[in-house]
C-alpha cells in the first residue's frame, strides 16, 4: 500500500516528467490540435461497402488522405500554420456537401476531398505535436486518440440513435470547435509557437543539427522501420474485419480503453520506458489475432479484446516515439521524410496488401496471422538491438544537469577527468557519474533528469565499463577525493 501511495504522489509532482504537473494549461488548443484532427477524419458520412475503379471504400479513403500528407513534405515551415488555417476552412466548407448530397458515389468523392484536406490538417498538426508539445502533452494526445476510439467501438456500432448523431449535427459540432481550435492556436499563440525560429529550416546549415547527438539519425531510422511494422499490421485487421467479420466491436473497443489506463499506469506511475509498450503491443496482437482464427463465439470475443488491447498500445507509442524522435533530430528535414513515408504507408503499401488479399483464395484471417507472425518475430530478434540503441536511449525534453547550480562545480571536477584519462564519456553518462559521486542512488538520478529508472542503469553500466570498475565501492575507492 505505502508503494501505491508514493507511486500516486510521483505522478502528481511536477519535476517528473510524465506528470499531470507539466501539461501546460494555457497551450490547451496545441495540445489538443492532433487529436482532434484525427477524431474528425474518422467521422464518415458514406457506405463503407461502396467500390469504384476497382477499389473499396477503405482504399479510397487512404488515397487522399496520403496525398494531404504529402503535399507537408514539400513546404515551408512558414507555411504550415497558414495552411493548416486554410485546410480547416476547406474541411468546414465541405461538411455541408457531405451531410446534403445523395448518392453514393457523389458522396464518397466529397468524402475524398474532404480526406485530403484532412490529411494537410493532420500533417500540420503533427509538426506542432513533434516540435512544440512535450512528452507528457503527447502522451496524453495520443491517449485521448484511443479513448474516442474505444468510445466508437463500444458505443457508436452498439446504438442506432448515437449514429445517428454521429453523423448529423454531432459532426458538425466537432467541426465548429475544431475552427476554433486552430483560430484560436493562431491568434492566442502567434508569437510563443508559431514564429518560435529555435527550429531551423535548412538542417545541414544549422549549427543545432550539428550539434546533435550522432544517436539520433539512428533513432530516426529505427522509429520509421517500426511504424512500418504497426502500419502493416494494422492493415491485416482492417482487410479482416471488413471481410471475415471475427473481430467484434465491442470486446475490441474494451480492449483499447484498457491498453490506455495500463500505459498510464506503466509510464507515468512506474516511470518505466516504451520498450514496455512496444511488448504489449507485439504480444498482444500476435496472440489476438492466433485466438480469433477459431470458430466460437468465445474465442473471437477474448481475441478481439486482445487484439483491441495490443492495437491501443501501438498506436499510442508508436505516434509518441515519432514525435519525440523527430523532435530530438531537432530537424525539420526529418519531419519531411516522415511526411513522405506516411504517404507512402496510405499510397503504396495498403495497395500492395490489398493486391494480396485479392488474389489469395483462402481464409484472410490466414494470411494476416503469417504476415504477423514474421513481423513480430522480426521485431522479437532484434530487441536487444532495439533495446540498447532506441528505447533505453534518452527521451526527455532537455533537462540536464548543467541546468543545476548545484551540480556546476561537481560538472567541472567530473569533465576535467573525463579529459584527462580520455574517457569519451557522453553527456549522460558524464551526468550520471557526478551525481553518483554525490551518493544519490539510481532512482533519485532518474527523478531529478526526469528519465527512466532503466535508462539510469543502462548508462551505469556503460560508465562502470569506461571507468573499468565493477562496483559502487570501487567508484568511491578511486573517485571519492573528486566532488
Amino acid at each position: 500500500m505505502k508503494s501505491v501511495f508514493s507511486g500516486l504522489k510521483r505522478f502528481l509532482q511536477t519535476r517528473d516528467e510524465l506528470s499531470l504537473g507539466n501539461i501546460r494549461r494555457d497551450l490547451w488548443p496545441l495540445f489538443l490540435i492532433f487529436p482532434m484532427t484525427v477524431i474528425l477524419g474518422d467521422f464518415r458520412y458514406f457506405n463503407m461497402n461502396i467500390a469504384a475503379a476497382g477499389l473499396e471504400s477503405y482504399e479510397l479513403m487512404l488515397y487522399p488522405l496520403g496525398l494531404g500528407w504529402l503535399v507537408l513534405a514539400f513546404i515551408p515551415k512558414k507555411l504550415i500554420m497558414p495552411l493548416l488555417r486554410m485546410a480547416t476552412v476547406c474541411c468546414a466548407a465541405l461538411l455541408p456537401f457531405q451531410l446534403l448530397i445523395t448518392g453514393d458515389i457523389p458522396k464518397l468523392a466529397m468524402f475524398m476531398a474532404f480526406q485530403f484536406f484532412n490529411g494537410i490538417c493532420a500533417g500540420c498538426a503533427f509538426f506542432l505535436f513533434c516540435f512544440k508539445l512535450k512528452n507528457i502533452e503527447r502522451l496524453f494526445g495520443m491517449a485521448i486518440i484511443i479513448f474516442y476510439y474505444s468510445l466508437y467501438y463500444t458505443i457508436y456500432r452498439a446504438f442506432p440513435a448515437v449514429q445517428a448523431v454521429y453523423k448529423t449535427w454531432g459532426g458538425a459540432a466537432v467541426m465548429a470547435f475544431y475552427l476554433v481550435l486552430v483560430f484560436i492556436l493562431y491568434g492566442k499563440l502567434k508569437q510563443t509557437v508559431i514564429e518560435d525560429d529555435a527550429l531551423p529550416e535548412n538542417n545541414a546549415a544549422s549549427e543545432t543539427a550539428k550539434q546533435a547527438e550522432p544517436l539520433y539519425p539512428a533513432r530516426f531510422r529505427i522509429v520509421i522501420g517500426l511504424h512500418f511494422v504497426y502500419y502493416s499490421i494494422m492493415c491485416m485487421i482492417n482487410y479482416i474485419e471488413s471481410a471475415e467479420n471475427i473481430i467484434f466491436s465491442l470486446p475490441y473497443g474494451l480492449g483499447q480503453l484498457a491498453s490506455v489506463i495500463t500505459i498510464i499506469v506503466i509510464m507515468m506511475i512506474f516511470n518505466r520506458n516504451s520498450l514496455y509498450i512496444w511488448l504489449m503491443y507485439l504480444v498482444f496482437t500476435l496472440v489476438g489475432m492466433s485466438i480469433v482464427s477459431y470458430e466460437s463465439q468465445a474465442a473471437h470475443f477474448f481475441g478481439s479484446f486482445l487484439y483491441g488491447y495490443g492495437d491501443g498500445s501501438g498506436y499510442i507509442i508508436i505516434y509518441y516515439l515519432c514525435a519525440g524522435a523527430i523532435k530530438k533530430s531537432k530537424s525539420i528535414k526529418m519531419y519531411k521524410l516522415f511526411c513522405l513515408i506516411i504517404f507512402i504507408e496510405y499510397f503504396f503499401i495498403s495497395g500492395v496488401f490489398s493486391q494480396a488479399f485479392d488474389r489469395y483464395k483462402g481464409s484472410y484471417h490466414v494470411i494476416a496471422l503469417s504476415v504477423v507472425l514474421v513481423l513480430c518475430s522480426c521485431c522479437f530478434l532484434i530487441l536487444p538491438y532495439l533495446q540498447k540503441r532506441f528505447f533505453e536511449a534518452d527521451w526527455t525534453d532537455g533537462l540536464h544537469l548543467k541546468d543545476m547550480v548545484e551540480y556546476s562545480q561537481g560538472l567541472a571536477e567530473t569533465d576535467a577527468i573525463n579529459v584527462k584519462e580520455q574517457l569519451n564519456m557522453t553527456e549522460r553518462e558524464h551526468e550520471i557519474f557526478t551525481m553518483l559521486l554525490k551518493g544519490k542512488a539510481p532512482k533519485e538520478i532518474a527523478y531529478t533528469l526526469k528519465i527512466s529508472y532503466d535508462t539510469v542503469l543502462y548508462h551505469k553500466k556503460n560508465l562502470y565499463r569506461k571507468l573499468k570498475i565493477q562496483s559502487m565501492a570501487e567508484l568511491f575507492a578511486k573517485y571519492s577525493k573528486v566532488v
